[in-house]
């Protein structure tokens, strides 16, 4: 789990469980949150990551 995808998806998934935690008060809608906001971390730092590869530094 040393790759950079699977460190981001690590980080998002904890930063997912905190988020739908401190931001919905029922179980199932941090469940509902928590998976919402993991999906849209991991395709939008996918795709961030690919735009900025097109950008040499």
């Amino acid at each position: 789990m040393t790759t950079h995808v699977g460190l981001m998806a690590l980080f998002a998934f904890f930063v997912s469980i905190v988020f739908s935690t401190l931001m919905r008060d029922e179980p199932v809608e941090q469940l509902r949150l928590g998976g919402a906001m993991l999906g849209s971390f991991l395709v939008g730092g996918i795709l961030v990551g690919w735009l900025l590869y097109f950008l040499p530094l």
